[in-house]
């Protein structure tokens, strides 16, 4: 795993939700839309600057920097990036301090027109994306794959804690091992959304793997199908995470 995977999720994820990692196509649109409005200040500064013959900096720079930074570092969130997340993470406060200073010094603007602007394309985007992502991956905590996913890693990272903490994995089948994990605080979040009545389900409400012994672990998804598939058929959709502890 790359070093800047999961820099901010393992944090993020329990005080926001799923919603920040899902694997939708809104994120997508999110992460065009702050491109666009964040490079579009530099075309209209230019055309401004053009018009009026001199290097001028008009109020409205200061409302697209803002608005198209706060979509990126959303965006950047999201794909939870520890560069692009440490390089952005300041951007708003500065824009919104410039917009701040505007106001002060009496200088008359559309900021809530840029606003309005700009919460009717997210608006337009997230019904795009729930009108052609067919997947179902808008939903809650994203497609069924993404959410057997998630489970699978945040089991592991558990089993690794608890592990550290007792010297030893808990026993039991699946569901029990998980019941200890979040007893002992090591929280795993529910895979089987919005019906979430098992943790030990996974995404297509299908029970998981634990195998734990000495300092080795599997978890495991049975996947779409919902069959355990020990071959090496092309057709096998199995998903799983395998680690151990020092």
């Amino acid at each position: 795993m790359p070093a800047t995977s999961a820099f901010l999720q393992n944090w993020l994820e329990p005080i926001f939700g799923h919603w920040l990692y899902v694997d939708s196509m809104l994120w997508t649109v999110v992460g065009f839309l702050g491109a666009a409005i964040f490079g579009s200040r530099f075309v209209l500064q230019w055309l401004q600057s053009e018009k009026e013959k001199k290097l001028v900096v008009p109020w409205y720079f200061w409302h697209l920097s803002f608005w198209g930074s706060v979509l990126n570092l959303l965006y950047f969130l999201h794909l939870d990036k520890a560069p692009l997340v440490l390089g952005n993470c300041f951007l708003p406060f500065l824009y919104g301090r410039n917009i701040l200073f505007l106001r002060r010094a009496g200088t008359k603007g559309g900021g809530r027109k840029v606003f309005a602007a700009v919460a009717v394309l997210v608006l337009a985007g997230f019904g795009w994306t729930v009108f052609f992502d067919t997947e179902g991956d808008s939903g809650p905590g994203g497609s069924p794959e993404h959410r057997s996913k998630v489970l699978l890693q945040q089991t592991a990272t558990a089993l690794k804690n608890y592990h550290a903490k007792h010297g030893q994995f808990p026993g039991g089948d699946a569901k029990g091992i998980l019941e200890a994990l979040n007893k002992e605080g090591f929280q795993v979040a529910d895979a089987n959304q919005p019906d979430a009545g098992d943790v030990s389900l996974d995404g297509w409400k299908h029970p998981i793997q634990i195998l734990a012994s000495g300092k080795t672990f599997v978890a495991r998804s049975a996947g779409k199908n919902g069959s355990f598939d020990d071959s090496l058929s092309e057709t096998r959709d199995d998903i799983f995470i395998q680690g151990s502890v020092p």
